[in-house]
């Protein structure tokens, strides 16, 4: 299949985070559409488990151990896929975490650095390493997963919000910078979606966010993966620098 179909066959995707319930959801649908896969994950017993079960369906799976918070993991990651198969046809960044519920106030510095490096500071920096060898390609595709705190921010969770917007534009402003290579960098921004993340938030927090869900519903971690797909896809081939809702129809801009 050539680089220009609108397949992922032959196509190596690494996806940061692709242990996790939204990362392994968006894994299993890259492996269903026969990419050669790639779980980059601080996890490396969940994305061992999740590789063994993808690969007795016949998938290509590559499991790198990597702490996005360490930028000399980051380079190893990259540098094994290359060694591995040649090639970075598509780039996912799905890591994120929540922090501590507070008012600004009384946010932790520590937490806010925290919150920052793994959720803005790792997508910057795998950006940053993989942007060359698709410019040297002038190929590639990259999706970055924000969040709807990114726009519409719940408070008591600053750091998490300003992180989120902050991905929104790193987004907009790598696809401005590569446009001219013919490289495609989209974000992908899901409401409340069905995923261990939860867990993480107040019980506050979560009502707040189902409230203001139009379709009176979270999502399901398998909605947000499509979504992923499609704006990797070849099928997208004209779409760069947009932000991309799946929030149920909240926050409708």
């Amino acid at each position: 299949m050539s680089e220009s179909s609108g397949g992922f066959e032959n196509k190596v995707v690494l996806i940061v985070g692709g242990a996790g319930g939204m990362g392994e959801a968006t894994t299993k649908e890259f492996a269903k559409k026969r990419a050669k896969v790639v779980i980059a994950d601080v996890n490396v017993e969940k994305a061992n488990s999740l590789a063994e079960e993808l690969k007795k369906i016949g998938a290509q799976v590559l499991v790198v151990k990597c702490d996005v918070t360490r930028p000399e993991e980051i380079r190893d990651t990259i540098k094994t896929v290359l060694e591995t198969f040649g090639k970075i046809d598509v780039l996912v960044y799905l890591t994120g975490i929540s922090g501590p519920t507070a008012p600004v106030w009384e946010y932790p510095e520590d937490s806010w650095e925290k919150v920052m490096n793994v959720n803005l500071k790792g997508a910057f920096l795998f950006c940053k390493y993989v942007a060359p060898h698709m410019i040297s390609r002038r190929y590639g595709k990259i999706v970055t997963v924000s969040s709807v705190a990114g726009k519409d921010p719940n408070p008591n969770m600053s750091a998490y919000d300003a992180s989120k917007a902050g991905l929104i534009a790193l987004t907009r402003c790598l696809a401005l910078e590569l446009a001219p290579y013919g490289i495609n960098v989209n974000c992908v921004v899901p409401g409340l979606t069905r995923t261990p993340f939860l867990k993480d938030m107040s019980e506050e927090a979560i009502r707040r966010s189902a409230s203001l869900i139009p379709l009176g519903r979270p999502a399901e971690s398998s909605e947000i993966a499509k979504v992923i797909v499609f704006l990797a896809s070849d099928d997208a081939s004209f779409v760069t620098g947009a932000s991309w809702n799946v929030t149920g129809g909240r926050c409708p801009y």
